[in-house]
């Protein structure tokens, strides 16, 4: 059990370090991309019909669009430290957390071991 604990805890580190790397790569582009996505928001299939069920919803798409070229321009300095900051922190909590489950583990096969003897408690004949 405890080798299932830990290659669980090793993919879920693995799939963490990938995440993080792809954050910290699309941080580090430069932010001018997301502007290139206004005109496609022109270009949108089925437009007005998307107005009717939310007026205003390329207004709200374009403010959303800013904000998010604003905020990759301001993360983009510090995205690098930012990242290993918070991968090292998750890292440490998966690491904690595959620990806890070995010694709670442990604690359990402790409280439910067999008695001395091999198990076989000898009854009396009748």
């Amino acid at each position: 059990m405890h080798i299932a604990i830990w290659i669980i805890t090793a993919l879920l580190l693995g799939f963490w370090t990938l995440l993080a790397w792809g954050v910290a790569t699309v941080l580090a582009i430069d932010p001018a991309w997301v502007g290139d996505l206004r005109p496609l928001i022109e270009q949108i299939p089925y437009g007005h019909v998307l107005d009717l069920w939310v007026p205003g919803w390329a207004g709200m798409l374009r403010a959303l669009l800013d904000a998010t070229q604003l905020m990759l321009g301001w993360l983009g300095s510090s995205a690098g430290w930012l990242v290993c900051l918070l991968w090292g922190l998750g890292a440490a909590v998966l690491l904690g957390l595959g620990a806890l489950c070995s010694g709670v583990m442990v604690l359990v096969r402790r409280s439910t071991a067999p008695p001395p003897g091999g198990g076989m408690v000898a009854r009396p004949r009748p």
